[in-house]
C-alpha cells in the first residue's frame, strides 16, 4: 500500500457505516489509505453566539471528538490492518471537504438521512462538491438496498456530460468489484428514430476504446426510452454503484444546470459517484 499516495477521505456526520463500509472497500481495492474527516465548525453567523460561550464551545468539540472516537471503533472491527489518519476541524462541513478535495482520490459524503441531504442541498456542500470538486464523489445512502451476486456497476451516458471520466471510474470500480459493468444510455421519450440511432452508434464508439484496455470487464450496453433520472432511479436498484457524469458547465448556477446527479440523488438506493470529466487523465 502507498501510503504516500492520494487518500480515500470520508465526511462524517455522525454514525454512518454504510459510508465507512464503503470507503474501507474503496481504500482497499485501491490499496489506499483512509483519511476519515468531521467538521464541527458553525456559519459566520452564528461565531459570535458560540464565541461568547466558551462552556457551549467546549462542549460542542468534546461530541465532536466523541463522534470520531465512535468512528475509530468501528473501523478498528472493520479493519484493523487499514492504515487510518482522523481529522477533527473547526472548519464548516463545507470549507473542510472543499480542502480535502483537492488532494483526495475519492471523497465519500454519507447520508444518513434525507433531512440531512436536504440541508447539505441548501448549503450547497453536495451541489457544490458536486459540479467542482477535483476528485469523483460518492454520496452513499445510510440503508442501500443490498448487493447481490448479480449486482452491477451502471454508469449512465448523456449528451451533457464529459464520458471520458465516467468511464474511467466505472472500469475501474466494475473491475476491483468483479461486477458487469452496464452502460446505460436513457434516451427521452419522443426522441426521433434517426437521432436515437446516432447517440446509440455514439455510445459505441466511445465503448470500443475502453473495451479493448479493459478485456477483463464484461460490458452490458443497453439503450432505453426513458425519463433518463427514472432510468437511472431505476438501476439504483440492483447496483453496487452508479456513476454520473459532471455536467459540462459548473460555473452555472445549480438551478440551471439541472444536473442529472442532483435529480436523482435523494430518490438513489445504492451510492451515486459524480465524476469529473478529467478524472484519471485523457482517455484510454
Amino acid at each position: 500500500m502507498d501510503e504516500t499516495a492520494a487518500p480515500i477521505v470520508v465526511g462524517i456526520k455522525d454514525k454512518q457505516p454504510s459510508a465507512l463500509r464503503f470507503a474501507v472497500l474503496e481504500a482497499r481495492s485501491r490499496g489506499r489509505r483512509l483519511r476519515v474527516v468531521h467538521a464541527f465548525g458553525v456559519p459566520v453567523q452564528a461565531v459570535e453566539y458560540y464565541v461568547e460561550d466558551p462552556a457551549l464551545v467546549r462542549q460542542i468539540r468534546t461530541a465532536a471528538q466523541e463522534v470520531l472516537d465512535d468512528v475509530r471503533r468501528q473501523l478498528d472491527e472493520l479493519d484493523p490492518t487499514l492504515p487510518v489518519e482522523y481529522v477533527l476541524t473547526e472548519r464548516t462541513p463545507l470549507q473542510a471537504l472543499e480542502v480535502e478535495a483537492t488532494a483526495a482520490q475519492v471523497l465519500v459524503v454519507g447520508a444518513d438521512d434525507v433531512s440531512w441531504l436536504d440541508t447539505l442541498l441548501q448549503t450547497r456542500i453536495v451541489g457544490f462538491l458536486a459540479l467542482r470538486a477535483p476528485c469523483p464523489v460518492v454520496v452513499v445512502p445510510e440503508q442501500p438496498v443490498a448487493a447481490s451476486r448479480d449486482s452491477e456497476v451502471v454508469v449512465t451516458l448523456d449528451g451533457d456530460t464529459s464520458a471520458a471520466g465516467p468511464l474511467r471510474l466505472a472500469f475501474e470500480e466494475a473491475g476491483m468489484r468483479d461486477r458487469m459493468l452496464h452502460v446505460l444510455h436513457a434516451t427521452p421519450p419522443g426522441t426521433r428514430a434517426d437521432d436515437a440511432a446516432a447517440a446509440r452508434a455514439n455510445v459505441s464508439e466511445v465503448l470500443a476504446g475502453w473495451r479493448e484496455t479493459h478485456p477483463d470487464v464484461t460490458v452490458l450496453e443497453r439503450d432505453v426510452q426513458r425519463d433518463p433520472p427514472a432510468a437511472i432511479i431505476d438501476a439504483t436498484r440492483r447496483a453496487d454503484l452508479v456513476v454520473v457524469g459532471r455536467p459540462h458547465h459548473p460555473h452555472l448556477p445549480l438551478a440551471l444546470t439541472r444536473p442529472l446527479a442532483m435529480t436523482v440523488l435523494r430518490r438513489a438506493q445504492c451510492p451515486l459517484v459524480i465524476v469529473p470529466a478529467a478524472y484519471g487523465g485523457p482517455p484510454a
